[in-house]
Order: C-alpha cells, then structure tokens, then sequence
C-alpha cells in the first residue's frame, strides 16, 4: 500500500479483523448491531469468506496483504476520534466520523473514516494536516452549529461533535456545540472559552488526576 492508496472494508470485514486482535469492537458499524451477539458472529462469518475471497486474508482469517498493513495499526488502537451525536451524545450516522491512528496526534500513520453505508476506509500514511483538519472542523461546529439549510427544514440534524484524544493516562474529550465547548457531559462539565484552550487542554499531560 503506498501512500495515496486507500482500502475499503466493509462492516462485516472490520469485524473479522476486531477479532483477530482483541475482538473489541472501537469503530460504529452501520450496518450491524453491536447488541447483538448473533448479528456480530454473522457479520464476522461473512467479514472472513469476504476478506478470503478479496485476498485480504488466509483460509484461517489471517490478515494478510493491504489488509495486515492496516491491522498492525488498527489494533493499536486509535489516538483521536472525531465524531457527530445527537442530543444524548449517541453517535450520529449520518454525520462525519474519522479515526486517527499512530503514536501521537502529531505523528499520524493511518486515517479512518466511516460513512452510513457500512464501509470503513482506511489510508496509509495520510497526507499531512489530518490533526489540524479534525480541530478545523470543531471549530466550524462551535462557530456555526447545525443550522437547518432553508430548504431542507426538518432534515435531522446531529446536536454536536466530539473530538477525543487517546493518551496513555486516559482519553480526554470535549464536546462542542454552537458557541459552546466543554469536558463533555456530566454533572457539571468544565467549559472552554474556545477551541484552541479545549485542545491544548486536550493534548496536555494531566496532572490533575
């Protein structure tokens, strides 16, 4: 896989490959739902006849291919997240969702991202930026929130975003809405007078737990 290459896997596929490492399930799946054992064991079945017959595993379910590239990283987890919910922080389908991975925000070897469809596509030494882009992409919520377009009134539309960062103390995540940015829910989230104190807060080693 060289670096403009992209692979597309679908829900199924990341299934198969979740439970070659751990057989935790991180990305949302679209298409399957994550409650039910019967349904991920199904998805996983298909994910491997799939991933065999792409050539993107061995007969045993083994990655092989673009495929092992991107299970090296993937089952490392991801080092930020960024993703759209609804009212109650539920994650939004129809909105953007994207996955960084590599050993800091700042060193990025893999990117993800994840359309309704099901489809998951990954990309291998991403261009430069994708860090900066995320946090881009916060402050265009903060600053202009979910207004309905005129002409597509009543089209649902996701409540917020939130951008997490995956330390090796713990993941920190802020939560931004309209004008608007703190420590996410609970009783009485801290807030934020803008994005940029939300991510160096974000990125910041805590010392305060």
């Amino acid at each position: 896989m060289t670096t403009v290459d992209m692979l597309k896997l679908t829900d199924d596929e990341v299934c198969a490959l979740a439970l070659q490492y751990d057989g935790v399930l991180r990305p949302p799946l679209p298409t399957i739902d994550e409650s039910s054992q019967a349904e991920l064991a199904t998805g996983v079945l298909r994910g491997r006849r799939s991933l065999v017959v792409r050539d993107l595993a061995d007969a045993d379910g083994t990655p092989i291919g673009d495929a092992l590239e991107v299970f090296k990283r993937l089952s490392g987890g991801p080092r930020a997240i960024f993703a759209f919910v609804d009212a109650n922080d539920n994650w939004f389908r129809a909105g953007f969702t994207a996955y960084l991975y590599g050993s800091s925000v700042a060193d990025v070897e893999m990117s993800q991202t994840v359309a309704d469809a099901g489809v998951h596509y990954f990309r291998l030494a991403p261009p430069p930026g994708q860090w900066q882009a995320l946090t881009l992409l916060a402050e265009s919520v903060y600053a202009d929130g979910f207004a309905d377009p005129a002409d597509q009134r009543g089209r649902a539309r996701p409540a917020a975003a939130l951008l997490h960062v995956v330390r090796p103390d713990g993941i920190r995540s802020i939560r931004v809405a309209r004008g608007t940015v703190s420590t996410g829910r609970g009783p009485v989230p801290a807030q934020f007078p803008s994005i940029r104190e939300a991510i160096a807060w974000l990125l910041a080693e805590r010392n305060d737990s």
